[in-house]
């Protein structure tokens, strides 16, 4: 048949407001009951359709009824598409005042006298509530508690399909629970639900239908189930809501099983359905419909009976009719069944399953008159409140929900037969299997008369009587020292080893019979001093800066077997032995240390007295300097030479009496030392020795301004400075410090070269200060002025300044040439060049110490016996000079 909209394009006179949108209208009526699905595509995909679907919403506010009428079912048809759906409800939350009238005006349809347009109007609300979005927004208007007063009023129009349309509204509403608490909360609710219990039945349009839904939404909550089974036609819903659970029609027969199961959830809707004259029907009809090809249909009937059987009077019910079971277990070998359906099934046919016989519990003698018994857990999965019984022949001696219970009061020495049973409201299981236990023994009591019989420095030894109520056969005493039991003993006696000396224990003892260990009596005990039992303090002995030798003395009473001693430094074992000595070695230098020896024997550990010793102070200074730095090597073939590298001078060190000489530059006029002359210690002896220091070497002031270098050869000497001791002499204890005048004389340049080459440290005060300019290297050796110099030489002996023979000693020290002279008046004496052994040219490290002596007299004539003196001393201070300076060149 020809489609009008393909003849002339009518849409687009549905946004007028004439006369000609409402033939548009009943164009588009005829179109749809012709070709719904391509008429309603055709108006989506027209290019206007927005504009098109906004007229249809104006016209649903038209007066005529006939006019709304058929807007409200062209507007319900476009809603049944999903894709119309969307659209229609994108409208209704439009900007545009009408969006705001689309309920309001359905609403107000619902009164017309217009049959059709009435149930147009219901219906076009039902499918628009179909979705969620659609309920949300039928929810959302304020006018719904009138949309629900008129709808409810239709559902006993005589149109069926009026009321059908109307209990759908009412069943989409309360698919959402705030639509059900909508209703509930309606000032008409009661007059609304019976209503709705009004329309149950079997129909052809499905009013019936909706209203079991919309009935079982409501008793899905309590305050819904506690409302309709207030109601005085609660008794004939149920009854109708059985009918229809019997009924041909499928739906119907879904939809009231669903209104059963909700209702059933509730303790009173669960005995009123039971005690409903058609119970048995119910019963019977699930069972039927378990086997229905709709598998839906199948799983609303299982649903139903789990709710039922999830109360122990509907699982008695229930088992009371075989064929349930049987139509269980037939669905549940079906191998097509649904999940949820088999699941349903499942757990039915668990909860209508008997209880079996529980396991054999475990009973433990626990005393002479009392016992314990454990069983294992029976589960069902009815849900039901399980109980355990526990019996004695007829006699029961627990009743609980617990898995293991305390029997008491039982004769002792006495056989029981202990049997379990399991129960719940509806039934019993059978009896387990008797355990046959016997009573034994009881513990005894405590003992009597625990004292101390003795004790000793390691040892107590305890005494006690047998208990008064033994209890039975004893089987020994467990004897305690505090937590830890030490003996078990069959004897009145103990004797306990190992404690510590001088101490407290807390003793305990207890008696034992095969039931087990009896309460504990306890008392207190000391054990002695140790007294001889211990080594004697340790001996020790420094060795140096790293190690001390101990020794010790065994104990005098050693009590027990000595296995070894143990010894403590600080603290920590560092040595164990046998021996009465032992040597601590690798020790820190200068620091206090604590040793303890400890006598291990058979019977504990004995320590001496803590002694304590200090190791010897580390002499070495890692901030001297070295004995010898490595010579520069020398030319003297120019007369102006370089002079060597300056040596950093070393740390200052305290002396006897002095400490540093300074120098003056001539350039700069600052104290600024330029070398270092270690002086060689000539004697040493066993009395107070005598150091006379050389100072500094520097440049002539007077060099500076004659156009050379300040790096001349020849340099002078600056001071020589005396360290003035007293010394002993042969005529006498003391002898007085003499002013001597002494003249050196150096042969070359060399000389000053190689006395300031050597590094030293110097000290010691300087008592005059007179520098003479000396000569370069080229100038004769008459020409060369002596230097001058007034030191205090004190009085000694010749030989007390003999050099010593050990060479490397005399370098350690730090000893200076030792005065030669000795006399009551003041002499002057002239070093003199030795020009047979030194060339010229010559570089000799030690030249400047090599000189023998002359002297000469300035004031009074020299005691013979003192120039002998003088000469064999200058024979044997130059040969150990030299010797000196070959094992220093080897050294080198």
């Amino acid at each position: 048949m020809e489609m009008n909209w393909t003849k002339s394009d009518y849409f687009t006179q549905l946004v007028f407001k004439d006369k000609r949108s409402h033939t548009a209208l009943e164009l588009f009526v005829d179109d749809i009951h012709t070709d719904k699905d391509r008429t309603v595509n055709k108006f989506l995909n027209h290019s206007g359709s927005e504009d098109f679907l906004w007229g249809l919403i104006r016209l649903l506010a038209c007066d005529a009824p006939r006019v709304a009428g058929n807007s409200a079912y062209i507007l319900g048809t476009i809603a049944e598409n999903e894709a119309g759906c969307y659209r229609v409800l994108s409208i209704t939350t439009g900007n545009k005042p009408e969006s705001r009238n689309i309920l309001p005006d359905l609403t107000r349809m619902l009164q017309g006298d217009d049959p059709e347009s009435v149930m147009n109007a219901a219906g076009t609300m039902g499918t628009l509530a179909e979705t969620v979005e659609g309920r949300q927004w039928l929810i959302s208007e304020e006018c719904l508690p009138l949309t629900i007063e008129y709808v409810a009023n239709l559902l006993s129009n005589p149109n069926l399909w009026t009321g059908s349309n109307s209990a759908l509204v009412l069943a989409r509403i309360s698919i959402s629970e705030e639509g059900c608490f909508k209703v509930l909360q309606h000032p008409k609710c009661k007059e609304i639900v019976s209503k709705l219990i009004a329309s149950l039945g079997m129909d052809e349009a499905g009013r019936g239908m909706n209203a079991a839904f919309a009935i079982g939404r409501i008793c899905d909550l309590e305050e819904g189930r506690t409302s309709l089974l207030s109601l005085p036609e609660s008794e004939k819903m149920i009854s109708m809501l059985a009918k229809m659970l019997c009924c041909d029609d499928t739906g119907a027969s879904k939809n009231a099983c669903f209104a059963l199961s909700c209702l059933a959830t509730n303790f009173n809707g669960h005995s009123r359905i039971l005690k409903n004259v058609h119970s048995d029907d119910v019963i019977r009809c699930l069972s039927e419909l378990l086997s229905a090809e709709d598998t839906e249909t199948g799983w609303f009937s299982a649903m139903t009976l789990h709710t039922l059987a999830s109360h122990p009077r509907g699982c008695q019910r229930l088992r009371e009719h075989p064929e349930v079971s049987q139509a269980l277990e037939a669905a549940n070998k079906k191998p097509d069944l649904g999940e949820d359906l088999k699941e349903e099934v499942s757990i039915t046919l668990e909860i209508l399953k008997r209880i079996a016989k529980p396991s054999v519990p475990i009973v433990t003698v626990t005393g002479r008159s009392s016992v314990e018994a454990m069983w294992e857990r029976t589960s069902t999965k009815s849900g039901f409140a399980i109980k355990y019984q526990l019996f004695d022949g007829t006699k029961c001696f627990y009743q609980g929900p617990e898995l293991q219970c305390s029997v008491n009061d039982l004769t002792p020495n006495t056989q029981y037969l202990i049997r379990l049973r399991v129960c719940t409201e509806i039934e019993e299981s059978p009896f387990s299997e008797a355990v046959h236990i016997t009573t034994d023994e009881d513990v005894p009591g405590p003992p009597e008369n625990l004292r101390i019989l003795g004790a000793t420095v390691t040892q107590l030894k305890i005494g006690w009587e047998p208990p008064l109520e033994t209890s039975g056969l004893l089987k020994g005493y467990y004897v305690y020292n505090g937590k830890h039991m030490v003996e078990h003993t069959y004897e009145l006696s103990s004797i306990i080893t190992g404690l510590a000396t001088n101490s407290n224990y807390d003793i305990q003892v207890c008696a034992a019979t095969a039931k087990g260990k009896g309460p504990k009596v306890s008392c207190n005990g000391s054990t002695m001093e140790q007294g001889a039992h211990n080594p004697s303090k340790p001996q020790l002995h420094v060795l140096g800066r790293n190690e001390i030798h101990l020794t010790w003395d065994p104990p005098d009473v050693p009590l027990g077997k000595i296995n070894k001693y143990d010894i403590m430094m600080n603290g920590k074992c560092i040595h164990s032995g046998i021996d009465c000595h032992a040597m601590a070695r690798r020790l820190v230098p200068d620091k206090e240390h604590t040793f303890v020896v400890v006598a291990v024997t058979t019977e504990g550990k004995f320590e001496s007295k803590p002694a304590k010793k200090r190791t010897a102070k580390d002499e070495h200074e890692s901030t001297r300097p070295p004995l010898y730095t490595k010579p520069v090597k020398k030319y003297s073939t120019s007369e102006d030479m370089v002079p060597n590298k300056p040596v950093l001078p070393p740390k200052k060190r305290k002396s006897l009496d002095s400490g540093y000489s300074r120098g003056t530059s001539a350039s700069s006029n600052k104290t600024k030392p330029e070398e270092n002359l270690r002086a060689l210690s000539a004697s040493s002896c066993s009395t107070e020795r005598t150091q006379v220091t050389l100072s500094k070497y520097l440049d002539d002031p007077d060099r500076g301004s004659s156009g050379k270098s300040s790096k001349s050869s020849g340099s002078s000497i600056k001071d020589i400075e005396p360290i003035k001791t007293k010394l002993p002499n042969k005529s006498g204890p003391t002898s007085q410090s003499q002013n001597v005048l002494l003249t050196i004389k150096p042969s070359h340049s060399s000389t000053s070269k190689s006395m300031s080459s050597s590094s030293g440290s110097f000290s010691g005060k300087t008592t005059s200060k007179k520098i003479v300019k000396t000569s370069s290297s080229d100038e004769s050796d008459s020409n060369v002025k002596p230097t001058r110099m007034r030191i205090d030489v004190p009085t000694a002996s010749v030989e007390d300044f003999l050099p010593r023979r050990d060479v490397r000693e005399a370098e350690t020290k730090k000893s200076a040439i030792p005065p030669l002279l000795t006399g009551s008046e003041k002499q002057v004496w002239k070093m003199e060049s030795l020009k047979p052994h030194v060339s010229p040219n010559q570089d000799f490290g030690m030249s400047a110490m090599t000189q023998p002596f002359s002297i000469e007299e300035k004031t009074s004539e020299p005691d013979p016996e003192w120039v002998e003196y003088a000469k064999r001393y200058n024979r044997a201070h130059l040969l150990g000079i030299i010797l000196t300076q070959c094992w220093f060149n080897l050294i080198v």
